[in-house]
């Protein structure tokens, strides 16, 4: 893996109009704005060197503040209104992660139903300690956000997760990692430096990660983010970073592209439906079993070629792309 590049961004007011306005009417115009945020790297640069390939920096003096505002963002956290979202934030101090039973208490609500709400004492302690706080979900409290979250589904027919990381400075957040999605740091408030290892696992999955142990001599590159840069780390990629300034707050884009494996796992429940597939393996021994795998091979492609599974892959992008329906993207 080649070192992260550095380029100096062209303006980024198109791109933020776009967004803004919500303007959003069809793919090609959901990837021009991402192209916008991309510039001076151009879409089909972007995806032939570095798409899932190699680390991008690209610095600017354009401000990312409309997207959202940190002390809005703080107060969302303060009042414990992340932990009402599916996915429960994750909270790290200096380099580890803090149990969820460490800050969230559940209940009987009145009408009998479990609930849960974070302990805001233990919360306002952690954070005056320094802790970093990854809350998602909260784009819904940020339109220009929200509509940003949009533009990246639509523009690369994916699954996209939308999260902050607040974080104190000089206090160690998540420990060297990799993520098993692509990643889209944008810094909106503060600074924060980031070190990116040449160390990578290949083409990890989510929930099928690699134990990997994260080799601290690998050559790695170093770089400071502040207000309107944005960093691209590709999955795999080992990768830690820092607050540099009193506060940070930067917004993390999650693109999970389908795999094979997912292709694979809709044709096994769709081959479920055939007689042919539920059929007897040979009533013998097994060697007589293993060599009925070409028969095997040649039902999967008979179930390949039916409109049941083209219709079940067809699903499959429109559930990924969590973008409302993406029928009239053509």
């Amino acid at each position: 893996m080649t070192s992260p590049e550095f380029s100096s961004k062209g303006s980024t007011e198109k791109f933020m109009t776009s967004v803004e306005s919500g303007a959003l009417t069809s793919r090609d115009v959901a990837r021009r704005c991402v192209a916008d945020l991309l510039a001076p790297v151009g879409w089909d640069e972007f995806l032939a060197k570095y798409w899932d390939c190699a680390p991008l920096c690209l610095q600017s003096q354009v401000s990312f503040s409309s997207l959202a505002d940190i002390r809005e963002v703080f107060r969302l956290i303060e009042s414990g209104a992340p932990w009402q979202f599916r996915r429960l934030p994750e909270v790290y101090l200096d380099g580890g992660f803090v149990s969820h039973e460490d800050i969230v208490c559940e209940y009987v609500d009145m009408d009998g139903r479990r609930a849960r709400a974070p302990n805001l004492a233990r919360l306002r302690n952690l954070l005056n300690a320094g802790a970093t706080v990854n809350c998602f979900g909260q784009e819904y409290h940020f339109p220009p956000l929200q509509r940003l979250r949009e533009a990246f589904a639509i523009a690369f027919t994916a699954e996209v997760e939308v999260s902050f990381f607040y974080s104190r400075c000089n206090h160690q957040g998540l420990a060297p990692h990799y993520d098993c999605v692509e990643i889209f740091v944008l810094q909106i408030h503060g600074s924060k430096t980031w070190h990116i290892s040449s160390q990578r696992v290949a083409a990890p999955l989510v929930g099928h990660g690699s134990g990997t142990v994260y080799d601290p001599e690998l050559p790695h590159a170093t770089m400071e983010l502040r207000s309107g840069d944005l960093l691209y780390i590709p999955r795999g990629t080992f990768h830690q970073a820092i607050a540099t300034s009193e506060e940070s707050l930067h917004t993390a884009i999650a693109v999970k592209v389908p795999t094979y494996v997912d292709m694979l796992n809709v044709l096994e429940k769709t081959a479920r439906e055939f007689d042919s597939v539920r059929s007897y393996l040979p009533l013998s021994d097994g060697d007589r079993r293993v060599e009925a795998a070409p028969r095997l091979l040649e039902m999967l492609t008979e179930v390949v070629g039916t409109e049941a599974y083209r219709a079940a892959l067809e699903q499959l992008v429109l559930l990924r792309a969590r973008a409302g329906s993406l029928s009239s993207f053509k």
